[in-house]
């Protein structure tokens, strides 16, 4: 059953068309929760003496921004790769690598945001707080999505493996 799914084009397709939508409703939420942004100045006591530390933008908001933007890259690059698959072992290992490493730099960039939310950093009443639960949420679908493309390029990959070994 998974093998057939991942030798189905269409759904392929279907699935990285939805990580590319996920990944620009992330990127205008996340980047309009970054515009809007005011950061804040913190007096900071030491026994040298004191002084106002300024924050800005956490780093979690461009990170998942980051995330969103490398998103766009990997599906470009998978449905590139998926054709040399079958014929290119190496691409196989580079296709399945790629999977991995956006499937956990999602986990970590909603997570992280996630963390923020209810913070000072986004406290409530913050004008593009909304926003960010929005990214927050989107970042989460965006990553069950690729816990499905990643078990289907693992199964591709390891089904294409066996082939090759049977065939030589």
């Amino acid at each position: 059953m998974a093998v057939t799914m991942a030798e189905n084009r269409m759904l392929n397709l279907a699935l990285r068309a939805l990580q590319v939508i996920c990944a620009i409703v992330v990127m205008g939420t996340d980047g309009y929760a970054i515009n809007v942004y005011r950061g804040y100045s913190s007096h900071v006591d030491t026994h040298w003496g004191g002084f106002t530390a300024w924050n800005g933008v956490p780093n979690a908001w461009g990170f998942l921004l980051f995330c969103a933007a490398w998103t766009v890259l990997v599906v470009i690059f998978q449905l590139v790769a998926g054709n040399a698959l079958t014929h290119r072992p190496l691409v196989g290992y580079i296709s399945v690598a790629v999977e991995v490493v956006a499937l956990i730099s999602w986990f970590a960039g909603w997570i992280a945001v996630a963390v923020n939310i209810g913070t000072r950093a986004c406290a409530t009443g913050y004008v593009g707080c909304g926003a960010l639960k929005a990214a927050t949420v989107f970042g989460a679908v965006e990553w069950l999505l690729f816990m499905v493309t990643t078990f289907l390029a693992i199964s591709l990959f390891l089904n294409s493996k066996r082939q090759g070994q049977a065939v030589a």
